[in-house]
């Protein structure tokens, strides 16, 4: 696939995918918790081992994290996972990191869920989309994008009226367990090791900002973001 932009060290980039024909990609925990996993696996200069990745349902959750990775091929700032897709807000940290890091995550949860529910063929949507974020007026909406992105399974027009139910918006985005936004809200979990801040623009100082930034959005243009 020829992009419209090259990866380049130390920019970032909005880099989604979904399922084929829009497919559920996951089904459940065990599936988010998979794909995770290889987040945190897949960013890392050594190869993948294949016995690894298959014996990975024999260790604990916590201890995949544990795992050294040596040195690592992207810095992620955001994440969220939808039932059909997934959002990464990346930073390009060594040549092809993005590159690298996107085929071992694509390959590797493909390996699995084909295995785990005995079907063939490609998971996802073609080769994973990415966009340069070259201005920070983009790095801001992304930001907010990424962590609202959960409100689309409970109000489904969230994107034309963010504030249409504040109060109850905020208390399913702080149980939505699948997205950095807790990790953002200063929860101690295992995940928040996925995300590296400080390679980062710093938009808020402490958790009412980030929660006060990220809900500032009164309507998102969706063709702008992605």
């Amino acid at each position: 696939m020829l992009r419209k932009h090259p990866f380049i060290i130390g920019q970032y980039y909005h880099v989604y995918n979904r399922g084929v024909d829009k497919r559920i990609i996951f089904n459940n925990k065990y599936d988010y918790e998979r794909f995770l996993m290889l987040l945190h696996l897949s960013n890392s200069s050594k190869p993948f081992v294949i016995e690894q990745l298959l014996n990975l349902q024999n260790m604990e959750y916590v201890d995949i994290f544990k795992i050294d990775r040596g040195n690592i091929l992207v810095s992620i700032g955001s994440w969220c996972l939808m039932p059909n897709h997934f959002h990464l807000l990346l930073r390009e940290e060594v040549e092809n990191g993005i590159s690298q890091f996107m085929k071992k995550l694509a390959t590797g949860y493909a390996m699995y869920f084909n295995l785990k529910n005995e079907r063939s063929g490609s998971l996802f949507q073609g080769p994973f989309k990415s966009k340069y974020i070259g201005n920070d007026n983009y790095m801001r909406k992304l930001f907010s994008y990424i962590h609202l992105n959960p409100l689309e399974i409970k109000y489904p027009s969230w994107k034309e009226n963010i504030k249409q139910d504040k109060i109850n918006s905020k208390k399913f985005l702080s149980l939505y367990r699948y997205s950095s936004y807790l990790d953002y809200l200063g929860y101690e979990r295992i995940e928040g090791n996925l995300i590296n801040q400080n390679e980062f623009p710093k938009y808020f100082s402490n958790t009412k900002d980030f929660q006060d930034f990220v809900e500032g959005f009164t309507k998102i243009n969706e063709d702008i973001i992605i």
